[in-house]
């Protein structure tokens, strides 16, 4: 084979060759091809309970219940019998007003004198039972409520001036509950031994204290040996304020309960602003003690029941001194108490008679 036909198959094998080279680079540098991802719409939980129908929820704790027909406030006769009057939003009857207490599910409505409202099939009435049959079911309509038994079977309507049982709820009348801006609830502190020889530490294992309210009444009670302090706090919106800071009296000798008067004002307790909240016995030095309490800021009105108790024996020890002078200190419905003052009556120097005396003032009803 002569050079030149050698010389044009080499040319050829190299044209070859680099076309293979070429188009192979040209695939290497093509764009990638990105595929754009599907996204999925998700529905937030949150979104869909917006969509759920809100439950109306009764959390009533005391006030007014009155018919939307003939505008009857619901009350009793001596704790007896029920009456009707008309409604005023502006001057409710203090006396008409009703408990809401629940056990989660159903409700027992109970009025100031401990007596409780039941439905039957014949009739409703005031019972002192607070067992099953008094429980009511409160059913949320549109205008207010309507009250039935536990088992939905009998129902309440106001007919006139009457009170009377139906067993079919379109039958059933509606009434509107106005809120009290309060109610009371009691307590108690634990009992706890009592010496007359040890007035000091056996007044300082009490501690009377309204958490989430203020003062309302006290008692002090036990046995021969041992004793404790039944109180009320009087809680809700208008009991409802910022606690103050602790406020200690000046330490005073208390060796018997005739101290407490003859030491003022080592013992006396007074808010300037609101009502007391919480007070009990700080032991010092030397026999003395001083009294700790706090004033919960909350708006008072003119002054109410201001009452008195008088310890007069002053010979048949402290724990029956103590309970004569803390026996029902009370101040009236819708009351607080801002004070407590101890004096010696009658004076002189053989003078062992003591009063303690309160100064309750009103609240917003």
């Amino acid at each position: 084979m002569s050079g030149a036909v050698i010389g044009l198959v080499s040319l050829i094998l190299l044209l070859v060759i680099g076309a293979v080279i070429y188009f192979s680079m040209q695939e290497e540098e093509k764009e990638p091809v990105y595929v754009a991802p599907v996204v999925v719409p998700v529905v937030a939980a949150a979104a869909a309970a917006d969509e759920e129908e809100e439950k109306d929820t009764f959390d009533i704790v005391n006030g007014w219940i009155y018919d939307n027909e003939y505008n009857y406030e619901i009350s009793t006769v001596n704790g007896t019998d029920f009456s009707f009057n008309k409604y005023s939003e502006e001057s409710p009857t203090t006396t008409a007003k009703w408990s809401f207490e629940t056990d989660d599910e159903f409700y027992q409505i109970s009025s100031g004198t401990g007596k409780y409202i039941k439905i039957t099939s014949r009739d409703v009435q005031l019972t002192s039972s607070s067992s099953s049959t008094s429980r009511i079911n409160i059913v949320a309509v549109d205008d207010g409520y309507k009250f039935s038994d536990r088992k939905g079977k009998y129902w309440m309507k106001m007919d006139g001036a009457k009170l009377v049982s139906v067993d079919v709820e379109s039958d059933a009348s509606v009434f509107s509950i106005d809120a009290s801006q309060y109610y009371i609830k009691g307590y108690e502190t634990e009992k706890e031994t009592f010496t007359s020889e040890e007035l000091v530490g056996s007044m300082s294992k009490q501690a009377i204290n309204c958490k989430t309210g203020v003062l309302s009444g006290f008692t002090f009670d036990g046995t021969p040996t041992k004793g404790k302090y039944d109180y009320t706090c009087t809680e809700g919106e208008s009991a409802s304020g910022d606690l103050g800071d602790k406020i200690l009296t000046e330490a005073g000798e208390l060796l018997n309960v005739q101290h407490l008067g003859g030491n003022a004002p080592s013992f006396d307790i007074a808010c300037e602003n609101g009502a007391l909240a919480n007070f009990r016995i700080i032991p010092a030095a030397g026999g003395k003690a001083s009294y700790e309490y706090s004033c919960r800021d909350i708006a008072t009105f003119e002054e109410g029941e201001t009452p008195t108790k008088k310890m007069t024996t002053g010979n048949i020890g402290e724990y029956d001194d103590l309970n004569h002078l803390h026996d029902n200190i009370n101040c009236g419905e819708g009351e607080a108490l801002t004070s407590l003052k101890y004096t010696l009556g009658g004076g002189g120097d053989n003078e062992t008679d003591v009063i303690l005396s309160g100064i309750c003032k009103k609240l917003a009803a």
